[in-house]
C-alpha cells in the first residue's frame, strides 16, 4: 500500500510499504480521511514525539473491507473511527509488579508485548517498528496509522476502540472524533460550573472544540491566539468574547473583563475560573497562571516544544490546580466516546466550519507545511 512514512522534522516520504495483515480479531479499515493533529505537527517541525519509519495518524475514518472471524458487530462495509485510546491493550499485565498494583498496568515491565528480536525491523534496530509488538501500541503514535492506503485496528471491539460513524456526518467530519473527545474529557476534567468564566488560549482544532464544548458548561467562554482566521471562527462557533494576542495584552483585557483577583501573595491577576491551554506557547501559560482565579483550574491541553518558566510560589498561593491534560482512559472512557459522537453528530459541536483543506495522501508533506501556518489553516484533512 501508499503511505506517507516519517523519517525526521519535515521529512515524509510517500512510499509502498507492506499492506497490513489482520488476525482473527482485527479489522482492516481503508482510510477515507485522516487529520493532522496538533502532536503529528510537533514531530513534523523539530523531529520529535515520534520515530524515523513510522506512519502517523491517529484521527481516522474508514470504510471497512475486511474482518477477521472473531470480530461481533463490525461487517464490510460499515463506516468506522477508530479510537486510539478507546482502552489500553493490558492482557499481558503481570497483576503483581509496582505499576499493576497501583492500577497503572499499561506500564507493567513484564507484560509480554515485546519486540520479537528476529524480524527484520528487530534486527535492523527499528524494534519500535516490530508487527509483535506494534499490536499493543496506539495508531498513529506508536502503531502505523492512517496516513495510508490502509489500517488495522487489533482486537476489534464495537463502541471500544471502534465507532460506527453516523450517516449525517462525512469521513472528514468524522476524523474529529479523537480531538472533539479529548476536547470533551479534558473540559470535564476542569470541573466546570454553570455560572463559571473560562479562557480558551490557543484556537487550533483542538482549542476551538474545546471552546464549543466549554459553552455547553459554563456562563462565558473568552478566547485568545494571534489568528485573525482562527479567531473569526470562533466567534462564528459561538465564543463570547475574542482576544487578538497580536494586538493587545490577553492579560489585561482578561482583568478588564473579570475583575482583579485576590491571593495570599499579593499579586492580582484575573478572576477566571478555568484556562484551557491549548497553544503550546510558554509565555501563554504564564499568562494562563495570572488570569486565574486563586482556587481556579488550568487544564494543561497543549504539548510544548521548550522548556516552560513558572513562578511555583505563585502557583501555591494562588491555590492553583495544574491538571495534566494525558490522562489515562478511564472506565467511562467509551461512554466520553459516544457522548462525544453524539455532540457532534446533534450538530452542538461542529467540526465541518473547522476544515480549511484538504490533500490527497500524495500532498501530505504539502498538508503538512499548511498546518504549520495558523494564520491560513485550521485543520488539514488527509485523504487516501
Amino acid at each position: 500500500m501508499k503511505a506517507a512514512v516519517f523519517y525526521g522534522a519535515k521529512d515524509f516520504r510517500i512510499e509502498n510499504i507492506e499492506d497490513p495483515k489482520i488476525e482473527p480479531e482485527d479489522i482492516l479499515i481503508k482510510v477515507k480521511a485522516a487529520g493532522i493533529c496538533g502532536s503529528d505537527l510537533h514531530s513534523y517541525k523539530e523531529g520529535i514525539f515520534s520515530r524515523p519509519g513510522f506512519v502517523m495518524g491517529h484521527e481516522v475514518a474508514g470504510e471497512v473491507i475486511e474482518t477477521g472471524k472473531k470480530v461481533k458487530g463490525i461487517k464490510v462495509g460499515d463506516r468506522v473511527a477508530p479510537m486510539m485510546y478507546g482502552q489500553f491493550d493490558v492482557s499481558g499485565a503481570c497483576g503483581k509488579c509496582f505499576w499493576c498494583t497501583r492500577g497503572q498496568p499499561q506500564w507493567c515491565p513484564t507484560g509480554g508485548h515485546r519486540p520479537c528480536g528476529e524480524c527484520e525491523k528487530c534486527k535492523s534496530g527499528q524494534w519500535w517498528l516490530c508487527v509483535k509488538n506494534q499490536r499493543h501500541m496506539l495508531m498513529g503514535y506508536s502503531r502505523n496509522g492512517g496516513y495510508a492506503e490502509y489500517a488495522y485496528v487489533p482486537y476489534a471491539n464495537l463502541g471500544a476502540n471502534v465507532f460506527k460513524i453516523p450517516d449525517n456526518l462525512s469521513y472528514a467530519e468524522a476524523s474529529f472524533l479523537d480531538p472533539v473527545t479529548g476536547a470533551y474529557k479534558w473540559v470535564k476534567q476542569a470541573r466546570p460550573q454553570k455560572f463559571e468564566t473560562a479562557v480558551v488560549t490557543g484556537l487550533g482544532t483542538i482549542g476551538l472544540a474545546v471552546m464549543q464544548v466549554l459553552k455547553l458548561m459554563v456562563s462565558k467562554v473568552i478566547v485568545s491566539d494571534i489568528s485573525e482566521k482562527r479567531l473569526k471562527l470562533a466567534q462564528e462557533l459561538g465564543a463570547d468574547v475574542v482576544i487578538n494576542a497580536s494586538k493587545e495584552d490577553p492579560l489585561k483585557k482578561v482583568i478588564e473583563l473579570t475583575g482583579s483577583g485576590r491571593s495570599f501573595s499579593g499579586k492580582h491577576g484575573g478572576c477566571v475560573d478555568i484556562v484551557m491551554e491549548c497553544s503550546g506557547v510558554p509565555k501563554v501559560l504564564q499568562q494562563a497562571v495570572e488570569m486565574t482565579r486563586t482556587g481556579g483550574r488550568i487544564v494543561l491541553v497543549a504539548l510544548y516544544e521548550q522548556n516552560v518558566s513558572l513562578d511555583v510560589n505563585h502557583i501555591i498561593h494562588k491555590q492553583l490546580s495544574l491538571i495534566s491534560s494525558f490522562m489515562p482512559p478511564e472506565e467511562s472512557a467509551a461512554k466520553d466516546i459516544r457522548d462525544a459522537l453524539k455532540l457532534m453528530a446533534d450538530g452542538k459541536v461542529r467540526v465541518k466550519p473547522m476544515i480549511s483543506h484538504e490533500f490527497p495522501l500524495d500532498q501530505t508533506m504539502e498538508g503538512f507545511e499548511i498546518q504549520t501556518k495558523a494564520d491560513q489553516s485550521v485543520k488539514v484533512i488527509i485523504k487516501p
